[in-house]
């Protein structure tokens, strides 16, 4: 404070710009001063009082912001008082230019009234006032030494001009010395220093001068709030905010509009759209300040359906807007890819004549650019460059030019480009930063790479954006080792990089799949303080779930906000790990958070609900896809139906297949399939014939469909029919998966003979696992021993760890009476894959294993359930010997077995009526699949057994699978 108690040493020079400011006015000045002397033998009350009502009129003239006709009349004025240098000085500094002030009070003091006039502490302030405003450090500390110098009388007034001044300009410490010099601060003088505390970043000190504010009972009003809340927006700290609305409730200011304004915008920035829409709904009454902050906060938080829905009011019930509200729609209508609504928005901007608005201009701009399909092979408007038309004298600024070559980029339209290059060297922004990333961008994503590194080597100490748009166009062109080599130059240059080089070297990692380069470069970006920058999380979480490191990028899911995550590598690599119940968790999250969800990631999430125990969590996914409207996406349909069938729920699948509203091949196929995997070859059969009238084409995957119905309903003519045509009247090439088909439809009907002559005829290159595994299911149907012994050793031929090949040799070894065959495998192949069935009932997953006793009540349940089945004469079909080669043996009627406890379990728990569903992991046994049918005449449900192999829907005796599995 004791350089500021004395005169300033440093000799103060007066800015040029201020210097050469009203020259005309002050050469018209020193003109009226001999006029003036020429007035001498005027009386001297009389010119008192003439200057006293040019003073009326000077002040008439300031308040009503006149300042030309106010500085016209003071120049006339015959004798000037210092009330009159105070009126025109005062008016000065609220209406402007501020800069006027300085120069007037620097003629007050050397060149006029002989320079009798001494500013008093009114002058000064009004002074100090404007120093802040054109942030005159040097002026204003000159100026505070002349109040100390001549010994003002330094009134409170005075003092929080000082601290305004001082912290206006930045000078912080200076205001904060000067403040703590002043006896009793009152409210200005602490708004005053927080707000220069909020407005030169230092916005976590100005909430604790809040804090010490309000204890030294110093009573907020609204501009004092309007600073603390800005603090709160910036720092995004809710917490102090909310309770900042409480104490403005408190005292009674909630009803002020600028305050609300305020929280409204602060409430946006934290993300608490319901805190915002609460202010919002509370007004008493909204101006367009408030509109435009509703809507743009909606657009903040990315809900533009809704900013746009908010837009449709405001221009039904105000009928105007301005261009901040039209600056916000055009985000959210770019965020929508809404290209009609952004025309109709252009469309009202002509009609309102204000398209030369140059940050509309740039708006539209990026509407255009966003909405419009660049990829599209249809001819466009140019409708960007077009849009120039509307600035008059080439008012092209840094944001339009770099607009316009980011189109250049999307198109690849190298003509267009290059005349935007030419613009630039016009213009001469060839020093801009950004303006060079975006031309080296334009230059690399239209390919022309000479021309890209001519740009960047002429910049002269490239900063952080030339870099990554250089980095990021060798990713984008597939050169990605020359990507990373770029990088370390980088590094090596000490260049920082942003989250845009981060971005780009992690798809050049994940391009390579050099997964130490990517953990090193996680460390780079944990050292660099990027580790919760959505961008470069979601692109490290890209990396690691493509590289199977599903578990490290659930860790990253951690640092930001589930609603910014880009769940789809994440979920795809759970689906692919087998990780369901990660994938529903992660579903949960996404139902909470309203995160992103794609449909492609939908299909994927009801892909890991395909299964019975998992049937509760699929019927909810389904709910929730419905409520977000992705449902009536045709691939969405297809999984729903997949999803369906695999659960056991052919009804359900079949209602989603007829609900779409448009189908495909894809569609047809996937319920043809639903329908021959659940026993249906009927109903599959009327599907085709729906398809030919429908005009939709077969593709492989039908033409399988097509010969598995064939050979469920023993259509062995109709299915070679089929098969031949596939070639001649389809131009389709029959895969593996066809001839086993054919062999399945031979194996059905018992036609052993005819199904090794057609073996005999398939391409060897066609000879592969499957088509054994088919001969081996049909003699297992039909019992015979020498199909299937002949068939296991092919496929153990081809592979020799097949559990069930294996165990079904060894069976038919057993059976023929070649014990020493028998034992040798037996011994060979001491682990058997132990059995266990699942069920889930009430959201819960129950399992029961072979090694494992269950509980009481449901070995009560089996003792009540064999005995009705003695009662009702039950006997054992033992026509399957060949199908218990997968399960453990077990004496008695085999109701021993895991699908049995399991069954037994959901009887128990179950309501009457209710279908009972379980899942085995190896083939059901003859026995229990005898049994199940027996069961299923008397327990009055629908039993479902689903093993590998077959889904089982057990009804009145009968098997949907026809005793073929």
């Amino acid at each position: 404070m004791q350089s500021l108690l004395t005169s300033p040493t440093t000799p103060f020079v007066l800015p040029l710009a201020l210097h050469n400011l009203h020259s005309q006015p002050l050469q018209r000045l020193h003109s009226n001063h001999i006029a003036h002397r020429k007035l001498k033998l005027i009386p001297q009350n009389e010119i008192h009082a003439r200057t006293r009502l040019f003073n009326l009129y000077l002040q008439m003239h300031a308040n009503a912001g006149a300042m030309q006709e106010a500085r016209q009349l003071f120049d006339e004025m015959p004798e000037r008082s210092l009330v009159s240098w105070t009126i025109v000085m005062s008016g000065y500094a609220r209406h402007g230019p501020a800069s006027a002030v300085l120069m007037m009070f620097w003629d007050m003091l050397c060149g006029s009234e002989g320079g009798l006039l001494r500013p008093d502490s009114f002058v000064f302030a009004v002074v100090l006032r404007a120093c802040g405003m054109v942030k005159s450090l040097s002026y204003g500390r000159v100026v505070h030494g002349l109040v100390l110098k001549q010994s003002c009388v330094v009134d409170s007034f005075l003092e929080n001009a000082l601290v305004s001044m001082y912290a206006s300009c930045g000078a912080l410490e200076d205001a904060a010395v000067v403040f703590s010099v002043i006896d009793k601060p009152d409210l200005v003088a602490w708004s005053s220093i927080l707000s220069g505390y909020v407005k030169n970043g230092f916005e976590g000190e100005g909430l604790s001068i809040f804090g010490d504010m309000i204890l030294g009972g110093i009573r907020p009003d609204a501009f004092a709030f309007s600073m603390v809340l800005g603090a709160c927006t910036n720092l995004e700290c809710w917490d102090f905010g909310t309770q900042v609305h409480c104490y403005i409730v408190k005292i009674g200011f909630d009803s002020c509009l600028y305050l609300e304004n305020s929280l409204m915008d602060f409430y946006a920035k934290c993300g608490d759209l319901e805190g915002m829409s609460l202010v919002y709904a509370h007004m008493s009454e909204k101006n367009l300040v408030s509109w435009n902050t509703f809507i743009n906060g909606h657009v903040h938080n990315f809900h533009y359906l809704e900013a746009l829905r908010i837009f449709q009011i405001l221009m039904a019930e105000v009928s105007k807007c301005d261009d901040f509200s039209l600056i916000s729609i055009l985000k959210a209508v770019t965020g929508l890819g809404y290209l009609d609504h952004g025309k109709e928005i252009h469309g009202y901007i002509l009609r309102a004549g204000i398209e030369t608005n140059r940050y509309l201009v740039s708006s539209l701009l990026d509407m255009y650019i966003g909405c419009m399909d660049h990829e599209s092979l249809y001819p466009r408007d140019e409708v960007p460059l077009k849009l120039l038309n509307y600035l008059k004298g080439g008012e092209y600024d840094e944001f339009i030019i770099t607009s316009l070559l980011k189109w250049c980029s999307l198109e690849s339209n190298l003509e267009n480009g290059k005349t935007l290059h030419a613009l630039i060297i016009k213009l001469d922004l060839k020093s801009d930063s950004y303006v060079l990333s975006s031309l080296i961008d334009m230059y690399s994503k239209c390919g022309i790479w000479e021309a890209a590194k001519r740009v960047f080597t002429r910049v002269e100490q490239p900063d952080t954006a030339p870099w990554s748009a250089l980095i990021s166009g060798h990713s984008w062109n597939g050169c990605f080792s020359e990507a990373l080599r770029l990088f370390r130059k980088m590094q090596f240059d000490c260049v920082e990089a942003n989250e845009f080089t981060f971005t780009s070297v992690i798809l050049a990692c994940l391009a390579l799949e050099n997964l130490r380069k990517g953990k090193e470069l996680h460390c780079k970006i944990l050292r660099s303080g990027y580790e919760s920058n959505v961008s470069v999380v979601n692109a490290l979480i890209n990396l690691y779930s493509e590289l199977w490191l599903h578990t490290q990028a659930l860790k990253l899911c951690t640092l930001i906000p589930d609603s910014e995550i880009s769940w789809n590598f994440l979920i795809q690599a759970c689906l692919g790990a087998g990780e369901y119940e990660i994938i529903h968790k992660i579903l949960w999250r996404i139902q909470v958070s309203r995160g992103n969800l794609d449909p492609f990631s939908a299909c994927d999430i009801f892909a890991s609900c395909s299964s019975p125990v998992l049937l509760n969590v699929g019927t909810q996914a389904h709910a929730y896809m419905t409520k977000r409207g992705l449902i009536s996406h045709p691939t969405i349909s297809d999984s729903l139906i997949q999803m369906y069938s695999a659960c056991g729920r052919i009804d359900e699948a079949v209602q989603s297949f007829n609900m779409m509203p448009e189908k495909d091949i894809f569609s047809w196929t996937s319920i043809l399939s639903a329908r021959v995997l659940h026993g249906h070859p009927s109903e599959a059969l009327h599907l085709i014939s729906q398809m030919r009238w429908n005009r939709m084409l077969a593709d492989q995957s039908t033409f399988s469909c097509i010969l598995n119905s064939c050979a469920q309903m023993g259509l062995v003519d109709e299915a070679f029919q089929l098969f031949f045509s596939m070639k001649e009247a389809y131009g389709i090439e029959p895969l593996e998966e066809h001839y086993s088909c054919i062999i399945e439809v031979l194996g059905r009907a018992g036609m052993f003979e005819e199904v090794l002559e057609f073996i005999n005829g398939v391409p060897t290159f066609k000879l592969g696992p499957l088509i054994w595994r088919t001969l081996l299911s049909s003699s297992r149907i039909h019992g015979n021993m020498k199909v299937a012994k002949y068939a296991a050793e092919k496929v153990l031929g081809l592979e020799p760890s097949d559990f069930s090949a294996n165990r079904l040799l060894e069976q038919v070894l057993l059976t023929s009476g070649e014990w020493d065959d028998a034992l040798k495998l037996k011994t060979k192949n001491k682990s058997i894959k132990k059995s266990s069935s699942c069920i889930e009932i009430r959201n819960k997953i129950y399992e029961f294993k072979s090694d494992q006793n269950p509980a009481k009540e449901v070995t009560a349940k089996l003792a009540e359930i064999e005995g009705k089945m003695e009662e009702l004469g039950y006997v054992a079909d033992k026509n399957h010997l060949l199908h218990n080669a997968e399960e453990e043996e077990y004496d008695g009627v085999g109701l021993h077995h895991t699908e049995m406890k399991a069954l037994a379990f959901g009887l128990t728990l179950l309501p009457p009526g209710m279908p009972v569903h379980v899942v085995k992991n190896v083939r059901m046994c003859g026995d229990c699949h005898s049994a199940c049918k027996f069961m299923s005449t008397f327990l009055e449900r629908e039993l479902v057994v689903k093993d590998p192999y077959s889904f089982h829907h057990f009804r009145d005796g009968k098997c949907s699978c026809r005793d073929a599995w």
